[in-house]
């Protein structure tokens, strides 16, 4: 394993999701984990970019329905490759939020074997959230 050169690495590390509906998914997170959006490109009009403050953390939700600047189009979150975890401080009420506007609760609120509190959620464009009731 390559040892850790703390010159790489200048900042935070955020998700980007990539949606086919950016408005749906960002009034979701706003519902729901109270994001607040910080950034938005284009700056007026419909966005094709956001990035969402979720309390000390970002995500970022992009337009996917077309090719990336690499000229690949993101695969769909429906056959998911990343679980989104996020930490709350009251799961039961984040779910209830989701479930309240119609999001799928695909697991209910239960405590792990390890001792933490979770639910999993799915976003509109089929993200899999991992929610974490913090201590």
């Amino acid at each position: 394993m390559p040892s850790y050169d703390p010159g790489m690495a200048t900042g935070e590390v955020f998700p980007i999701i990539n949606s086919g509906d950016l408005g749906t998914a960002r009034e979701y997170y706003s519902l729901v984990f109270s994001a607040v959006q910080t950034y938005q490109s284009p700056e007026s009009g419909d966005p094709e970019f956001v990035t969402l403050a979720i309390g000390s953390g970002t995500i970022a939700i992009g337009i996917g329905t077309g090719p990336a600047m690499y000229g690949e189009r993101p695969l769909p979150a429906s056959g998911h490759a990343i679980d989104l975890c996020l930490y709350v401080a009251h799961l039961d009420a984040v779910v209830e939020r989701a479930r309240s506007i119609g999001g799928p609760v695909v697991v209910e609120p239960t405590t792990t074997p390890w001792g933490e509190r979770v639910a999993y959620l799915r976003d509109p464009d089929g993200t899999m959230l991992l929610v974490i009731q913090q201590g």
